[in-house]
């Protein structure tokens, strides 16, 4: 895989795309029949908020949805983002011929660059090991330089195997499409990155909090509950840009309450999480999120707020396959489709920080050039010690448009997936854990000193 060094973008706020969403379009209308799109629907309009929203309908999807749904500024950026999440998923679905079909134990034995399969934080299926010969595919190590083998089953996005797969479930986590091949994969990189920044941080600010809560009660370290909830900081809404100013206004009017989250902690890429709280009366559920990483701040934030809105109009409409009842049993996986009748307000995340961060004081990297956010995000990869970053070309012949995957082994998903948490999880856990122990035996240390 051969990626340019250099990618203007075409700018726009909240969008980094190399050509407009209307060129886009242009582009990919007349291969809609193609991929089986047979009608793009506009649902802006069944929320109050008027933040564009777009479906594409695909009956003929491989898998369980057949609804896409986009976001973005303006009508064209939704229909737009809409399609692309059509065009992603019917690239992935295509057939991959096998590079080689061996056992991993092979092929690393015989020294081939090649990714372990229990390196990847899904839950592997309990049929497979290490000595099973499957089947392989070629990607590209954007970090090492070369190529790799990957599970063919990894390599897409496949319901339905001819062989044993190495995993439990299957997601879609960095699978992007892009204009260019090197914008599919900034945007697929972009999301793992998100995924990770979001399961450290609900892990931390949720997860930890609430077992400190459950098993310590009283004894609790005092003011563990409000250090780990500020791990992740609440960001001022006085301080946004004018760009995202305009979209908190358009909820707060419809009386909706925003609450903006900075996930990325030290990382260099910033990641925003936003969460939209109403109480319906049960009609739909009582919160939605959206999501956004990227190297530069105002995107991801623009992104999180965008895709809140998407949330919130897909649930009104209740036509996504995978929405739940609230109570309703259903497999963890499908965990972050559940409605919820109601939420604590005062929990992670949706509570207002004692002293939220200033957007200013996030850090951002702002480019006029792909590959260079390309090049911020892989940095930002090492430095987390995710020495691989796998990029493999899923576009399907005769599209004008590319879709990517991307996959960084020892990256985190559970906080989407609810599949499996690595070690980078476990050692984060021990170490917000040991920090809080230090804080009470201080504390305890000062107490005595005191008396």
């Amino acid at each position: 895989m051969k990626l340019r060094s250099r990618v203007p973008k075409h700018h726009k706020t909240g969008t980094h795309r190399e050509v407009p969403a209307t060129t886009t379009l242009e582009r990919i209308r007349p291969h809609l029949r193609t991929i089986g799109v047979t009608r793009i629907a506009d649902i802006t309009g069944l929320d109050r908020v008027g933040i564009p929203v777009y479906n594409a309908i695909m009956p003929r999807s491989q898998e369980r949805l057949s609804i896409y749904n986009g976001k973005g500024p303006t009508p064209a950026d939704a229909m737009a983002s809409a399609v692309m999440e059509a065009v992603e998923r019917f690239c992935a679905w295509q057939p991959m011929r096998a590079t080689a079909i061996a056992s991993y134990a092979d092929l690393a034995a015989a020294g081939r660059p090649v990714m372990d399969p229990a390196a990847y934080n899904l839950e592997q299926d309990r049929r497979y090991h290490p000595d099973l010969p499957i089947s392989w595919v070629e990607g590209f190590d954007l970090i090492a330089g070369e190529p790799v083998l990957v599970p063919q089953c990894l390599g897409g996005y496949y319901h339905r195997f001819h062989e044993i797969p190495t995993h439990k479930i299957t997601t879609a986590n960095g699978i992007a499409s892009g204009n260019t091949l090197e914008e599919a994969v900034c945007h697929g990189l972009a999301e793992v990155i998100e995924r990770d920044d979001w399961t450290m941080a609900e892990l931390v600010g949720n997860r930890l909090r609430q077992v400190i809560r459950q098993r310590l009660g009283q004894n609790a370290p005092p003011g563990a509950d409000e250090w780990l909830t500020e791990r992740n900081p609440s960001i001022d809404l006085g301080t946004l840009p004018a760009s995202a100013q305009r979209y908190v206004e358009a909820f707060e009017q419809a009386g909706v309450r925003i609450v903006l989250k900075y996930t990325g902690g030290d990382s260099t890429v910033p990641s925003v999480a936003a969460m939209a709280l109403e109480d319906s009366g049960g009609a739909f559920s009582a919160a939605h999120a959206g999501y956004g990483a990227h190297p530069d701040a105002e995107t991801a934030l623009l992104r999180a707020l965008t895709e809140v809105a998407q949330s919130r109009a897909v649930d009104i409409q209740g036509m996504r396959e995978d929405l739940s009842q609230a109570g309703d049993e259903i497999p963890d996986w499908d965990r972050h489709a559940a409605r919820s009748a109601s939420v604590d307000p005062t929990s992670w995340p949706f509570n207002d920080s004692p002293a939220p961060v200033k957007f200013a004081d996030l850090p951002s990297t702002p480019s006029d050039d792909i590959a260079a956010d390309l090049a911020v995000m892989l940095a930002e990869c090492r430095r987390r010690g995710l020495d691989r970053v796998i990029a493999l070309d899923r576009t399907a012949p005769g599209l004008p448009v590319a879709v990517a995957r991307v996959l960084v082994p020892g990256a985190e998903s559970w906080g989407v997936d609810q599949s499996k948490l690595g070690p980078r999880a476990g050692a984060r856990w021990d170490a917000e854990l040991k920090e809080l122990i230090r804080r009470r035996d201080e504390g305890a240390a000062g107490g005595g000193e005191e008396s």
